[in-house]
């Protein structure tokens, strides 16, 4: 996101009533700036394709600022006294990914959050689709509840209802990575494809000591590649409100990325998607709360017939490769707690 955009989004965020009002929200949305703050291993998906529809006019809505995710322990801001009046701010209408993001980007400066401390457990409650429903049948679900610590050492879970915590990690983009990350765009993007091809250039050289080759990624790949980093780091995390901001515009800069006003997710709540459809079949996207901008979850769904016959690969139009929403999230001291 440019200075340009980034002045726009700030200039979008102040109310436009009185002049005391808007004198009062500037001030704010200046002293609250966000400034930016190892390596991941991700998966690798399908190949690539054109994307799809054009972006549906959602109305302005005004909102006052929110508290941060969760009611843990940890405090999201000073206490009572010691802060301003909060400042309802003016979000301009959305039409775009880019305006999301830059509607996100401007509640994220005015209302900033803490990061999760290392020795922090983020706390994640799911719903996750089991399998595919045939006949008309209801969605088969999982409801999942994981405690992770911020500096990736132990993770913990439920299984019939006692708490097991185990040390390491299981995650492919690690909490570290995530915090390590740029909250400007452009930046974060760029990281991204970095990342990018350097895991195909690890690839590469694993495969060669092999004596196979891996044929150099196409630009199309690459964006896909992008897009599946960036929204899987959303998952199973609590990541703070600046930082998602320039995941949503990060997301906004890939080409192929588009838009849509109306979506149910799995937990059947209104949101809007960001997605992108690879090889012409395939369409990955997240939901957002089109009022605090939260990720609401993920789904991965066949837009059309595909067969693979070299990799045994086929899908139906419809098919549900994955799905899965977030029930609840916060940052509490200990696994076990919840928010």
């Amino acid at each position: 996101m440019d200075e340009l955009r980034q002045l726009k989004d700030r200039h979008d965020a102040l109310p436009g009533a009185d002049d005391q009002v808007v004198a009062q929200a500037r001030a704010r949305l200046l002293a609250h700036m966000s400034t930016p703050r190892h390596r991941p291993r991700f998966a690798w998906a399908l190949g690539l394709g054109a994307a799809a529809v054009a972006a549906v006019l959602v109305a302005a809505i005004v909102i006052a600022t929110p508290a941060r995710e969760g009611s843990g322990p940890v405090q999201a801001h000073p206490p009572s006294g010691s802060r301003p009046p909060a400042t309802p701010l003016r979000l301009g209408p959305v039409a775009s990914a880019e305006d999301l993001a830059g509607n996100a980007a401007a509640l994220a400066a005015a209302a900033p959050d803490p990061v999760p401390e290392p020795g922090q457990w983020a706390y994640v409650k799911s719903r996750n689709l089991l399998r595919q429903p045939k006949n008309g049948t209801k969605n088969r679900t999982r409801t999942h509840e994981l405690w992770r610590r911020a500096d990736e050492k132990q993770f913990a879970y439920l299984e019939d209802g006692e708490l097991k915590v185990v040390d390491g990690s299981e995650f492919e983009v690690t909490y570290p990575y995530l915090l390590s990350l740029p909250t400007d765009p452009a930046a974060l993007l760029a990281r991204t494809y970095a990342e990018v091809d350097a895991e195909h250039a690890r690839h590469q050289a694993a495969r060669r000591g092999g004596r196979a080759t891996v044929p150099p990624l196409t630009q199309e790949q690459r964006h896909t590649y992008a897009f599946q980093h960036i929204v899987q780091g959303m998952r199973d995390a609590v990541l703070p409100r600046a930082l998602r901001a320039a995941m949503y515009g990060a997301l906004a800069g890939i080409p192929g990325v588009r838009y849509e006003a109306r979506a149910t997710d799995l937990a059947g709540r209104p949101g809007v998607t960001l997605y992108r459809v690879h090889e012409g079949y395939l369409r990955d996207e997240i939901f957002v709360d089109p009022e605090t901008y939260e990720y609401l979850g993920y789904r991965t769904i066949a837009v059309r017939d595909f067969e693979q016959p070299r990799a045994y690969h086929s899908v139906e139009k419809g098919q549900l490769l994955g799905w899965g929403s977030v029930i609840a999230s916060g940052v509490v001291e200990r696994p076990g707690l919840r928010p």
